[in-house]
């Protein structure tokens, strides 16, 4: 089938072969067309789609989709049906009429087109820099990834954690999300989030600052990066860290396909961890999309009269996120709780007597030194070298544990 895939298809195999030459890693450029199809006849999340692209193989389920043939023949030619619906003839026949609408005006080429020209790249599961804790998302998979930027971030998202929160963020909303991306970034941490005003924004600012990697998800087209008050932002991510979208330029953000880059953002992190969201902001809805795929949430609690934390207390009390109210709570959440263990056995008895002398409130070093029983000599020695190992961090006010 996959021979004559480009008549079915309609397509001159010289043309598709000409433009598609420097879109795929693999040389399989057939398999990137498709790929690419797939992303402009369906929406994000398109969990029919991807269990027709399991069950057929991309290519394949492309031809039948294209060539008319029925539901009733699509579900008979399938080796399992493991799809849980009753109704998948009456579901497959509205996907069906969806997807060929679509296919009679999706511009293939001139979406990769653009791709080329912004300097992006389409990356499919076939793919050497593919992601593959995305396929924990099961049929709802994305057929593809269009990519800017340095490809091998998409290898360190799987030593990443995604940072969210609310669009309008308070001072201390603020100032948390910057201690907390510090703390993972001494975790070695790449940072994940969606490129929004507010938390999102903050969190991929401080990323880039302290020089590490950090990935934002667009809900729309790359030729699209929404919002347009974060370009200059993205034109950075861009430069040392990767944007991404399982959407084809030319396709619009909308409401729907915000919600559907939020599996993403879940999907692609280790673990989620959540800073100031209201009750129903779409920072919840990220965090269902973790807790169905199992990855670990953590939330930081605010004042008990803060709507901004409302989502956050919410979380915690019904058990859906951790409760992070010190930066090596992260440990517990990555399940590296033994990471201060392994330090701690390293100490000096000076600094064991200085980091234990901090307790969980900022401390001034005379403070420090009178409760460790050091000179302001020793305790000077003890904290710099604490900080090295991450252990302690010096504020305006003094110094506090990590």
């Amino acid at each position: 089938m996959t021979e004559n895939c480009y008549d079915q298809l309609n397509l001159d195999s010289s043309l598709v072969q000409t433009q598609l030459q420097d879109l795929s890693e693999s040389g399989d450029h057939l398999y990137d067309f498709v790929a690419a199809t797939w992303s402009l006849i369906c929406e994000p999340g398109d969990t029919i789609a991807g269990f027709l692209r399991k069950q057929l193989g991309s290519i394949e389920a492309l031809v039948q989709v294209v060539s008319g043939t029925s539901s009733k023949t699509l579900i008979d030619m399938l080796p399992s049906n493991e799809f849980q619906n009753q109704n998948l003839q009456q579901v497959l026949d509205s996907s069906l009429e969806v997807w060929r609408s679509r296919a009679l005006q999706a511009d293939v080429f001139r979406s990769l087109e653009i791709l080329r020209h912004l300097g992006g790249i389409l990356i499919t599961p076939k793919s050497g820099h593919w992601p593959e804790q995305l396929n924990d998302l099961e049929h709802g998979t994305p057929a593809a990834l269009w990519v800017l930027g340095d490809l091998d971030t998409l290898l360190k998202t799987q030593n990443s954690v995604s940072v969210v929160g609310s669009r309008i963020v308070s001072d201390y909303g603020k100032q948390v999300t910057k201690d907390i991306v510090e703390a993972l970034v001494r975790r070695g941490k790449a940072i994940v989030s969606g490129g929004a005003v507010g938390v999102d924004a903050l969190a991929h600012e401080q990323a880039l600052q302290l020089g590490t990697k950090t990935v934002a998800v667009m809900a729309g087209g790359l030729d699209r990066l929404y919002p347009s008050q974060n370009l200059e932002l993205f034109q950075r991510i861009q430069k040392s860290g990767l944007l991404i979208s399982e959407v084809a330029p030319g396709v619009s953000p909308t409401k729907w396909r915000f919600l559907q880059r939020n599996r993403l953002i879940a999907a692609l992190s280790q673990a989620t961890v959540v800073i100031e969201a209201g009750v129903r902001s779409g920072t919840i809805n990220t965090v269902g999309h973790a807790n169905e795929i199992g990855r670990p949430v953590g939330a930081i609690p605010g004042p008990i009269t803060s709507v901004r934390s409302s989502g956050c207390h919410e979380l915690i009390k019904a058990g859906k996120a951790q409760l992070i109210s010190l930066p090596r709570d992260l440990d517990d959440l990555f399940g590296e709780a033994d990471y201060f263990e392994k330090q701690i056995k390293s100490l000096s008895a000076w600094e064991i007597r200085a980091l234990d002398s901090i307790g969980n409130s900022i401390m001034a070093i005379e403070e420090i030194a009178k409760i460790g029983g050091l000179s302001r000599f020793e305790a000077e020695i003890a904290l710099a070298k604490l900080a090295k190992h991450g252990l302690v961090t010096r504020t305006s006010n003094g110094w506090a544990k990590c």
